[in-house]
C-alpha cells in the first residue's frame, strides 16, 4: 500500500468514525408533542472512490494544454499609463516561461526596467479542475502584495478573460482589475489590463506584447 493510499484510508476512517460518533451521540430528551427525528449520518465515501476522485481532480486536462504554447523565451514590449489623460509610456523586458509540476501550471519570470529602475516579477497560472476556472497569481518588486486572478476562456481557447484582485495603494483596500490574454499565434500573444480612472470609467492601463525570441 503506497503512502497516498494510506493517507486516503486514514481520511476515510476518520470520516467513518466521525459519522459513527455522530450517529451514536445521545440526544437530549424533549417533551414536545412532535419531536424532530434525528438525521441519519451521511455515508462516508469509499476509500477507492475517494482516491479515484482525487486522481481525476489532480490530472492535467485539455484546459492545461494552452500552457505548453507559452513555454520559452520572450521579448516583452510594455505600454502603460496610470492616468488616461496622460501619454502612455513604453518599457521593455524579457520573460522566461516554463511548464511546471507535470504541466499543471505555467511559471513566468520577468526582468526588465521601468522608469529607469530594475523590475522583476514572477507569476503562476493554472486551471483549477474543481472551480472549472483558470487561476493565477503575480508578485513583483514594485510592491508587497499578491495579485490573485480567476479567468474563463472563450470557445476558441485563444482568449482568456481574467478578473484580478490586489491591494490598491491609493485606497488602502483591495482593488479589482479586468485583464484579457490573447493568443495571436505560436510566437506572439498579448496581455491587456483595464482599471477604473478617477471618473469611475474603465480605461486600458497596460498592454504587454510577447514576441518569442528566435
Amino acid at each position: 500500500m503506497n503512502m497516498k493510499t494510506r493517507v486516503l484510508l486514514c481520511v476515510a476512517l476518520l470520516l467513518i468514525a466521525a459519522g459513527m460518533a455522530g450517529a451514536q451521540e445521545p440526544k437530549p430528551a424533549t417533551h414536545t408533542a412532535s419531536a424532530a427525528k434525528p438525521k441519519a449520518a451521511a455515508p462516508a465515501m469509499d476509500p477507492k472512490a475517494m482516491e479515484a476522485m482525487m486522481e481525476k481532480m489532480a490530472a492535467p486536462g485539455p484546459n492545461h494544454e494552452v500552457f505548453k504554447g507559452m513555454e520559452g523565451e520572450w521579448n516583452q514590449t510594455v505600454v502603460w499609463t496610470m492616468d488616461p489623460s496622460q501619454p502612455a509610456q513604453e518599457s521593455h523586458s524579457v520573460a522566461t516561461v516554463k511548464s511546471i509540476l507535470g504541466g499543471r501550471y505555467s511559471q513566468e519570470e520577468t526582468t526588465g526596467e521601468v522608469m529607469g529602475k530594475p523590475f522583476s516579477g514572477m507569476g503562476l497560472v493554472g486551471y483549477d479542475n474543481i472551480l472549472k476556472k483558470y487561476v493565477g497569481m503575480w508578485v513583483d518588486n514594485a510592491g508587497t502584495g499578491i495579485m490573485t486572478e480567476e479567468g474563463t476562456a472563450d470557445a476558441s481557447g485563444n482568449v482568456i478573460n481574467w478578473i484580478g484582485k490586489m491591494s490598491d495603494p491609493t485606497t488602502g483596500k483591495m482593488g479589482r482589475s479586468r485583464m484579457v490574454w490573447r493568443k495571436v499565434d505560436d510566437n506572439k500573444h498579448t496581455f491587456e489590463m483595464y482599471s477604473n480612472g478617477p471618473d469611475g470609467k474603465e480605461f486600458k492601463m497596460m498592454t504587454i506584447t510577447y514576441d518569442r525570441k528566435m
